[in-house]
């Protein structure tokens, strides 16, 4: 061997080399003139030896499926808190028909405006995605587990302190921006395996959840003066429509833009199509000779919107469209969690 641990006696008498007798320990390394070959118990293979993929617990998948869901429920929330405080610093009336009816739909899904400018409850999705992360460390990116930590304590920092109008649109544009340093860093550096399908999974069906709610919210025909505007804005998606369309804007073009594009990634049939493009590569245990119920219904659902028109969406259809990602939830949850 080149080297070794060796015990050092202290006098001429080689049978001293206990530490009582004032022995001692110390590395010894056999050098030699030319290089040795390095010893190794490990056989050579011309292959590279590689662990078969492991099953994914459904519990790791449940709380993979709600992180990325609750970011996602997150992002959308802070989107319309922006949008609703950006208006407010410039009409400084909370009576205008449009603050009026976004402050009743946030209030719908439990964001009080009267409470504070951000509410406390903000930050029960951003504590249940910190949750679900820290269930399945062992699964995540440390780099994300961070980047979530650092926004649930940013946010805590916020919430109750910053004023109605601008102060409150510039600490939501600073969450946004953690936000979106979070998902990079999940979309970036997170092995896409099967438990990343289903954190996928659970941001598209929450995308595309909070676009249909909005949109049947905004988008009618008895939607108040700016409601287009503003869904145009919470979808980060004004510079693409001027560019789309040379006409202003209006129920046809927004239906068109953020329901029917399957190349805008904040639309609702993108968010279908990547639904069931995940879906298809899932593991369908018990059907080896047709679709699951989950991909049977996830083609359904896409389907029907991808054959729809902007003149023939109503507001009922996206009332159905909701129960219909409601049931795709479900549907998951059933054949998988």
């Amino acid at each position: 061997m080149p080297g070794g641990f060796a015990r050092i006696g202290s006098s001429d008498d080689v049978a001293a080399i206990a530490m009582q007798a004032g022995g001692r320990a110390a590395d010894v390394w056999v050098v030699s003139q030319t290089p040795v070959e390095k010893p190794t118990l490990l056989t050579r293979e011309s292959r590279i030896p590689r662990n078969k993929p492991a099953n994914l617990p459904s519990r790791a998948a449940d709380n993979l499926f709600w992180l990325g869901r609750y970011i996602e429920r997150a992002e959308g929330n802070l989107r319309i808190l922006r949008a609703w405080h950006g208006r407010f610093a410039e009409v400084d009336d909370r009576g205008q028909a449009l603050l009026t009816q976004v402050e009743d739909y946030l209030d719908q899904i439990g964001l009080d405006l009267s409470e504070a400018a951000l509410p406390p409850s903000l930050l029960r999705d951003i504590d249940s995605a910190v949750y679900s992360a820290g269930n399945i460390r062992d699964r995540f990116s440390p780099d994300g587990w961070l980047a979530l930590n650092d926004l649930s304590k940013t946010a805590r920092r916020f919430v109750d302190r910053v004023k109605p109008g601008d102060d409150a649109a510039h600490a939501v544009t600073v969450l946004l921006r953690k936000l979106a340093g979070f998902a990079g860093l999940v979309h970036e550096n997170m092995y896409r395996s099967t438990g990343w399908r289903f954190l996928s999974i659970g941001r598209y069906l929450e995308r595309g959840l909070h676009m249909t709610r909005l949109l049947g919210e905004l988008s009618g025909e008895d939607a108040p003066d700016g409601a287009l505007d503003m869904l145009l804005e919470i979808s980060d998606n004004v510079m693409t429509h001027r560019r789309h369309y040379n006409v202003y804007t209006d129920h046809l073009t927004i239906t068109d833009l953020l329901a029917l594009d399957p190349q805008n990634p904040r639309s609702v049939l993108f968010q279908l199509n990547q639904v069931l493009a995940e879906v298809e590569k899932l593991p369908e245990h018990g059907y080896p000779t047709q679709m699951s119920p989950l991909h049977r219904e996830s083609m359904r659902v896409q389907s029907g919107l991808a054959v729809m028109t902007a003149d023939t969406v109503s507001t009922d259809y996206y009332q159905t469209l909701e129960r219909d990602f409601e049931a795709l939830s479900d549907c998951l949850a059933q054949n998988y969690l």
